[in-house]
């Protein structure tokens, strides 16, 4: 990965993007783009969207989604403890006894989520996981007053956690998802842009709002750019770690290369010229069936102006939904350069269907 890429990638993963709360990552994302593409917007909700060749046909639309889970202040007791509740998929069982960052009007507040000691506890059972309103966060009020002058109902919160590569190309972070699949895209493009044969079609690269809370964005981004086809990039479960059964949720491995979707929203020819030119490029692929439990920003895409042909390619991601999830840098290279050369494999005016 070139340097000034992955200085992009490290502020993107370092700059706080809740659901609902995009826009300082959408602004980092928005000034890279800028760069190499053509034009670069953004609609009512903050969705970007970047350019390139804005006179090509086919559109093809290329979407990652800019948020990340996170939580809420919802009440203050009369001690100065804050409680809140949750911004997409947090597990409650990973909350207790970690710093956050309350993002206030003013700026950050620091606090600890409150673990009482393990002394202190009855042992009489085995403890049950806490539940989430049975939570809270300490900022080290006095009381309500106190905590109420420094933090607000609805302030944002995330958790304090870094980028950090740990072994040669294997990297942690809180929130690789989604944030690589915005890096992806815009990489994609510059990359085409960058290319000795200019690409006929046209990139759209979107960066979407608040696919954690329901896939809201790209159901947006879809109507505002109206694509001939889309693929959504977004993270997948590598099912490489212990206490994961291969036989349940497939066998993805970290490091092996990205992912690319059969079934459901999977458009069966973008799915064959994605393996075409996975072959020609020499770019290792790993197939995964469609999620039973789930659905990326494809789900609220294909369905739309009568259909449109989508795709998914995902990253093998460890531990996701939690504070340390963990990718290879390398098959996120790949993501970037397997989209790029998909969208310049494509001919003038070409259109995807289900032969019949």
């Amino acid at each position: 990965m070139r340097e000034e890429s992955l200085e992009f990638l490290k502020k993107l993963l370092t700059t706080p993007s809740p659901s609902g709360y995009e826009s300082r990552g959408q602004r980092i994302w928005c000034e890279y783009a800028r760069k190499y593409a053509d034009e670069v917007h953004t609609d009512a909700y903050g969705n970007a969207v970047a350019v390139l060749n804005p006179g090509g046909d086919p559109k093809i639309m290329l979407d990652g989604h800019a948020d990340e889970i996170g939580l809420m202040v919802k009440h203050i007791d009369e001690k100065g403890f804050i409680y809140f509740q949750r911004i997409g998929g947090v597990d409650p069982a990973l909350v207790r006894g970690k710093r956050v960052n309350i993002h206030t009007a003013k700026g950050i507040v620091r606090g600890v989520t409150g673990a009482t000691a393990i002394h202190l506890r009855k042992r009489e059972k085995e403890p049950k996981v806490t539940k989430m309103h049975e939570i809270f966060i300490d900022i080290g009020a006095s009381d309500r007053k106190a905590a109420a002058r420094k933090v607000a109902v609805g302030d944002p919160i995330t958790f304090v956690d870094d980028f950090e590569v740990l072994n040669g190309s294997v990297a942690v972070a809180r929130a690789f998802d989604n944030r690589v699949g915005t890096w992806a895209v815009i990489e994609a493009l510059r990359l085409a842009a960058e290319a000795r044969v200019k690409p006929k079609c046209a990139i759209y690269a979107c960066s979407s709002v608040q696919e954690e809370l329901g896939l809201h964005g790209a159901t947006m981004s879809a109507a505002n750019v109206s694509p001939d086809a889309a693929i959504a990039v977004d993270v997948t479960h590598a099912t490489d770690t212990p206490g994961i059964d291969v036989k349940q949720h497939g066998e993805i491995k970290m490091g092996k290369g990205p992912t690319v979707s059969l079934g459901r929203e999977n458009h069966p020819a973008i799915v064959e010229r994605f393996r075409k030119v996975a072959g020609k490029k020499k770019i290792n692929v790993q197939i995964e069936t469609f999620s039973l439990t789930g659905g990326t920003n494809a789900y609220a895409i294909w369905t739309k102006q009568g259909g449109i042909p989508s795709a998914i390619i995902s990253v093998p991601n460890r531990y996701m939904h939690t504070t340390v999830e963990m990718i290879d840098l390398k098959d996120l290279q790949r993501t970037a350069d397997l989209l790029a050369g998909f969208c310049l494999d494509l001919k003038k005016s070409e259109r995807f269907k289900v032969k019949v």
